[in-house]
């Protein structure tokens, strides 16, 4: 999701979660300063675990497992 911003990073991710299997990792790629706030808002609001961020260079690396 690395060139896009608010709320795509969250809606893409959202849409793709859909796509594995609960337990699987999705891993999500964004250089959107706010995508951190926001990923960490949308897992609480829809349950799905984030197991961690991570920032290189500019580029956040979340995971998120799907829980549901």
């Amino acid at each position: 999701m690395t060139g896009f911003f608010c709320p795509e990073p969250v809606v893409q991710t959202s849409n793709e979660i859909d796509e594995i299997e609960v337990g699987e990792v999705l891993e999500m790629l964004a250089d959107d300063p706010s995508a951190r706030s926001d990923m960490e808002s949308w897992s609480k609001r829809t349950g799905h675990e984030l197991v961690s961020v991570d920032e290189e260079d500019g580029i956040l690396r979340f995971l998120i497992r799907r829980t549901t």
